[in-house]
């Protein structure tokens, strides 16, 4: 799924390496008050299974296993060379190669399954969504996340737009589309909306850019379908 020259990291221990570490675990802090409001720090060790699907080389693993050392944390990715990353990164995560359609895990056994930026690159979607579906538990979570083929950026930045820069992204859409799909697959959905403004380039040079950076790695997501990315946390029933 994931392709080495657009999804190896930077190197740790240079600048960029840093910032970028830095960057994504201020954008991935909205998923840890997420999951605390769920609870997940209240399980006993080993009671609960988190599963990173589209892993690329652990940058959400590496936050999740500090931010739930109790947690089973689960990575897969297709992408052998990310995973090797990701092994180097990371010290108490399972990694398993495996498609998201067919994801090498078995029936309810996950609690919450991500899937940030992943769900655009596969031919079929709804495939992922069921077997997202059929590994969690009752009431478990699915989270994603996915470029906004309908916001701001998208419209006014058209064929330059950072969504169609990636030769990978073959399943862009707007939110209505996602919405509609998670429900069809059997979800309901917790809380979803869109991001800011970063598809626009010079509203995102700083300091401009801090109008959006800080709500958005405060809030996460806001009501309307203009944002740059759309997410949503969506709950698989009961029943």
């Amino acid at each position: 799924m994931t392709d080495r020259c657009l999804y190896m990291p930077h190197p740790e221990n240079t600048l960029k390496g840093r910032a970028q570490r830095i960057f994504r675990r201020l954008s991935y802090d909205l998923w840890r008050r997420e999951l605390k409001r769920m609870g997940l720090q209240k399980h006993t060790r080993g009671e609960c299974t988190i599963v990173d699907v589209g892993c690329g080389p652990g940058f959400l693993l590496q936050c999740l296993e500090k931010w739930f050392p109790k947690a089973n944390i689960v990575g897969v990715d297709a992408n052998d060379q990310l995973l090797e990353v990701a092994r180097v990164r990371c010290n108490n995560v399972q990694l398993l190669n495996g498609d998201a359609c067919s994801i090498p895990l078995g029936d309810q056994t996950a609690d919450v399954v991500f899937a940030l930026h992943v769900i655009e690159h596969l031919p079929a979607p709804a495939l992922f969504f069921s077997e997202a579906r059929r590994v969690l538990r009752p009431s478990g979570r699915l989270i994603i996340a996915t470029p906004n083929a309908a916001g701001l950026g998208a419209r006014l930045m058209k064929e330059k737009w950072v969504g169609f820069s990636d030769p990978t992204h073959i399943a862009l859409n707007n939110p209505s589309f996602w919405r509609r799909n998670i429900v069809t697959s059997g979800f309901s959905i917790s809380r979803d909306g869109t991001t800011g403004l970063t598809g626009v380039p010079w509203l995102n040079r700083m300091p401009l850019g801090l109008l959006h950076w800080v709500p958005t790695f405060l809030w996460g997501t806001f009501p309307w379908n203009l944002g740059e990315a759309y997410l949503c946390i969506a709950i698989k029933p009961t029943n």
